[in-house]
């Protein structure tokens, strides 16, 4: 066969501009899928090649990558990075939300220049924040009453905050009082913002369209987060005015709805793994809880989150402008390289590369507790975070949090530095695998083969990914011996 590269298959839908936005927004899952599965009907040969397919998302030209290798490929490759463009993909989306400069929407040459500064300071704040994130997690289910029902996401996202917020911001109140709800109230304003399906600005004296109302709140923010740098309420040192504008600038992103929606994503599905899910018979906490040896311990944790983070990834996705021809090679002899041409969107979707078996196996689609203590040094990572040179500053954190949260959760840090290690509860969370709903099921990786519309009707997918219905789980705490 030809080695000529060739455009993605598939064709444009023929969808109105309006109905591909609705499609869309109602459920990425369903609508790459119901492009990914039309491409296999009408290709069988290579139905199960991950070949990246043409779509129309937003009324724009797409190339949807779906293959792990090809996810890779695009945010690691030097040749073909260099041809993308983050800000341009995001301009519309995001540039009005979150003001330059911002590492997010930043290009080569500016976001190498300073994402140094920005790796120095997350690492030491990496270093000092297991006993903050101990308190909050621990406060948070000791006002929780034993045996109580929750509805496990809205308690995650609760906890979200209560961590997101003291670790960035009024690092002496870790409560949330007036300030702390100000400006959660105003995060949420901004992100109905910024996805709303009306992208129009529109301010009348009896009606602001959201987007509005989302670009008024960004500018009470960056008010609001500039007056916390000046006052020495965040936890990075500021040598002068420029700097903190720029740390300013950022705090508005790392305390948004969006990152705390994300952790609480994260969060919820790595709790229904520890708790809910079994393995031979027994639940994963109980399996840590047996294991004497601490070093095993935090090895198994470890795989557990990287598990729950490759099937499970809070954001489904990122987007990438060309701003020049490129070329994705193929993945075998019959299928040739692809051209994606100059000025097409790529829509690299992690849920998708991260179940890839060309890279993970037959058991791709599947929760396997121990794969990363059992995996080849050769196996890739979940996509949760991205990857190369963009990978998400918050990388480290969030899994510092996940981990803090399953050792507080299990009793692991009892005799930790806090102000009363006693009244450290030890947390058992009980739920019925059974009576999750199959899209639920296959978001953890329970059950394979979900179909489209289960996943739609199940789960919710923008901003970030967490069931449509609540999940009920009952709490239940002791106080550690």
């Amino acid at each position: 066969m030809s080695r000529t590269p060739v455009l993605p298959y598939g064709s444009p839908t023929t969808l109105s501009g309006i109905s591909e936005n609705f499609s869309f927004h109602s459920s990425p899952e369903n609508f790459i899928t119901a492009r990914i599965l039309a491409f296999q009907k009408a290709h069988p040969s290579i139905a199960d090649s991950r070949t990246p397919i043409r779509a129309k998302v937003l009324n724009r030209n797409v190339a949807v990558i779906s293959s792990y290798h090809h996810v890779r490929q695009i945010l690691c490759d030097e040749t073909i990075r260099s041809c993308l463009s983050s800000s341009q993909a995001y301009d519309e989306l995001m540039a009005p939300f979150f003001p330059p400069p911002n590492l997010l929407l930043l290009d080569p040459p500016d976001h190498q220049q300073r994402k140094g500064a920005w790796l120095e300071r997350m690492a030491v704040l990496n270093d000092d924040i297991r006993p903050l994130i101990h308190t909050q997690v621990r406060d948070h289910f000791r006002r929780i009453p034993s045996n109580s029902v929750i509805d496990l996401y809205e308690s995650m996202k609760f906890l979200s905050w209560q961590i997101l917020l003291p670790i960035f911001i009024q690092r002496d109140d870790c409560g949330m009082g007036a300030g702390n709800a100000e400006i959660e109230a105003l995060q949420e304003d901004l992100l109905r913002g910024q996805f709303s399906l009306f992208p129009i600005s529109i301010n009348t004296p009896f009606w602001r369209s959201p987007r509005s109302k989302g670009l008024q709140a960004r500018q009470t923010l960056q008010a609001l987060l500039q007056s916390k740098v000046d006052q020495g309420k965040c936890p990075f040192v500021i040598g002068n005015a420029k700097e903190g504008q720029d740390i300013a600038n950022h705090l508005l992103l790392f305390t948004s709805s969006l990152a705390a929606k994300a952790l609480a994503s994260l969060l919820t599905a790595v709790l229904l793994n520890l708790f809910v899910f079994k393995e031979d018979g027994s639940s994963l906490s109980a399996k840590i809880r047996a294991l004497k040896d601490s070093g095993r311990r935090s090895q198994y944790i470890r795989s557990i989150i990287l598990e729950t983070e490759r099937l499970s990834p809070p954001v489904v996705g990122i987007m990438r402008r060309t701003t020049e021809d490129i070329v994705v090679d193929s993945r075998g002899e019959t299928i040739p390289p692809t051209l994606i041409p100059k000025a097409w969107d790529l829509w690299l979707y992690f849920v998708g590369a991260g179940r890839d078996s060309a890279e993970f196996g037959e058991t791709a689609e599947s929760f396997e507790s121990e794969r990363s203590l059992n995996a080849q040094p050769s196996l890739g990572e979940g996509l949760a975070f991205g990857a190369g040179s963009k990978t998400c500053l918050g990388k480290d954190l969030i899994r510092t949090v996940a981990t803090e949260v399953v050792e507080t959760c299990l009793g692991l840090t009892h005799g930790a530095e806090t102000d009363d290690p006693s009244a450290d509860p030890i947390i058992t969370l009980h739920g019925n695998r059974n009576e999750l709903p199959a899209g639920v099921q296959g978001w953890l990786g329970w059950q394979p083969k979900v179909r489209p519309e289960e996943w739609a009707r199940d789960m919710k997918q923008l901003p970030t990914q967490r069931p449509r219905k609540p999940i009920l789980i009952h709490l239940q705490h002791q106080l550690a011996s």
